[in-house]
């Protein structure tokens, strides 16, 4: 979820990136025979190469979807789009014959290999997480042959040096091997999951990338033992809040895959065990029972029990929710940046939703005050305004911020905001109408080329008792704590 393509040393761990942002948006990325780095922009739906003298170039386009690809011993080059139309496609590396639809309706391909045969025989190895299977493709005719089932939810096929097939379990995270020829399947280990992709070293190393976390799990084929070679805590993360956990003050932290939880003596982070579309969020808000998260990419509400961390409820049809609050007073408020509004949320077996105050222009940030009104952020007019939850009614206490998004309102009445078109975290005091910049240069404003909007994921900013503020960093799945200097 990250923009950028990166070089790891499997022995030192050592990172470098290869492709910054925006370009470096990547899902599935591959090195062709001719020194061509080929890589699929899922959220852009492009095919984009680095050749060898440095050059960048969008190799195909509008492709929704697009995430798996390879490039064959002979340079011919594969793409596919994991959801409808589930389409394997031809395309030219040098770029100038046009694509060529190979196959639809797979029945979900992911990260495929070449099989080995050449000419009329050549194919691909392909998972097909719909069907828990892995098939062989032919890339000329687009027959498809089925040679293991019950996999799961396989995400990734590829070869190793003795001609098995290495394939992972995204929901299981069973890691195993396949003999192609019989169907034959054995797990090597189980990898905690989600699993996404796999490489193998030419000493038959598996190397798995696991994207709740961003780390990476060096697999031992034989003895299926595993060495962390990247490890991360944070894949996506959003908004946080301070809360009390088992004695201590810790922080919640929302996620686009799943929300954790951090100890702050400590720094580790603790997740819950995965699972599928669930948990997943942009920013959570908390009370003395419940989570209440959002979701901007799947515009859903979820309200999750705290005791049990069991959902509780889950509500959709919105276009875009970054930011909530809920009072323990009772409600929910939510910003819904697709629609420019405020909404006021009452669950319960019938759930009821209204409109605060509309005509917002990418509101993102949400906070409350002490006299109980809403402070929220625009992103994309740089204003933070006053709203009066009873009558709507809209003041504008600051302007002409930089890409306002994360929020809170300090002990002192202040406001913490993420200006994210700067890259600096900012203090506002509304009764002396001053600011000032707390920090500059921050690692926040991950941009995506033709994401929904200059906000694809909310920076989030949250404040405890003391005064403290937090904020998560984007460009780096960091999260920063800010104390004030006495």
């Amino acid at each position: 979820l990250g923009p950028g393509v990166y070089r790891i040393d499997v022995k030192t761990a050592a990172l470098e990136q290869v492709v910054g942002a925006p370009e470096g948006e990547s899902d599935d990325v591959f090195m062709a025979p001719d020194g061509s780095l080929v890589w699929t922009a899922l959220i852009a739906g492009e095919l984009r190469t680095l050749r060898p003298n440095g050059t960048i170039e969008v190799l195909a386009k509008n492709l929704p979807m697009v995430n798996p690809v390879t490039v064959t011993s002979e340079g011919r080059l594969f793409t596919g789009q994991m959801a409808k139309p589930d389409s394997l496609i031809e395309v030219d590396l040098a770029g100038k014959k046009p694509q060529r639809i190979v196959a639809t309706d797979l029945g979900g391909i992911n990260a495929f290999e070449e099989d080995g045969g050449k000419g009329d025989k050549a194919g691909l190895y392909v998972p097909l997480a719909d069907k828990g299977a892995i098939g062989r493709v032919n890339i000329n005719t687009g027959a498809l042959k089925i040679i293991a089932e019950g996999l799961g939810m396989p995400v990734s096929v590829k070869r190793d040096a003795h001609g098995g097939l290495v394939t992972l379990d995204w929901s299981t995270g069973k890691v195993s091997h396949v003999n192609p020829e019989t169907g034959e399947t054995k797990r090597i280990t189980t990898v905690t999951p989600p699993l996404d992709n796999l490489a193998i070293g030419p000493d038959d190393t598996i190397y798995v990338s696991r994207p709740s976390d961003s780390s990476i799990i060096a697999v031992n084929p034989n003895t299926g033992q595993q060495r962390p070679l990247v490890e991360g805590k944070i894949s996506a993360g959003g908004g946080l809040a301070v809360i009390q956990r088992n004695g201590k003050p810790a922080l919640v932290l929302s996620d686009a895959y799943g929300y954790r939880f951090v100890d702050l003596a400590t720094g580790s982070i603790e997740m819950l065990p995965f699972e599928l579309g669930l948990a997943a969020s942009s920013d959570i808000a908390v009370t003395e029972k419940v989570f209440v998260l959002v979701n901007a990419r799947r515009p859903t509400l979820t309200i999750v029990d705290r005791a049990t961390n069991r959902t509780l409820s889950t509500m959709g049809g919105f276009k875009a929710l970054m930011n909530v609050v809920a009072p323990e007073s009772g409600g929910i408020f939510v910003t819904d940046y697709g629609s420019g509004e405020i909404l006021s949320i009452k669950p319960g077996a019938q759930p009821d939703r209204s409109v605060v105050t509309s005509g917002l222009h990418g509101p993102v940030g949400l906070a409350l005050d002490k006299a109980g009104n809403l402070i929220v952020g625009e992103a994309t007019t740089g204003t933070i305004s006053r709203i009066n939850t009873k009558t709507g009614t809209k003041e504008i206490i600051a302007a002409d911020l930089a890409q306002p998004e994360g929020l809170t309102v300090l002990p002192d009445g202040r406001i913490a905001v993420a200006e994210v078109g700067a890259k600096q975290l900012t203090l506002l005091d509304t009764t002396t109408n001053t600011r000032a910049v707390i920090a500059d240069h921050l690692y926040i404003g991950a941009h995506f080329t033709r994401a929904p909007g200059p906000v694809y994921l909310p920076t989030g900013v949250a404040s405890d008792a003391q005064g403290a503020i937090y904020i998560t960093c984007d460009m780096d799945n960091s999260v920063l704590k800010f104390t004030p200097q006495k």
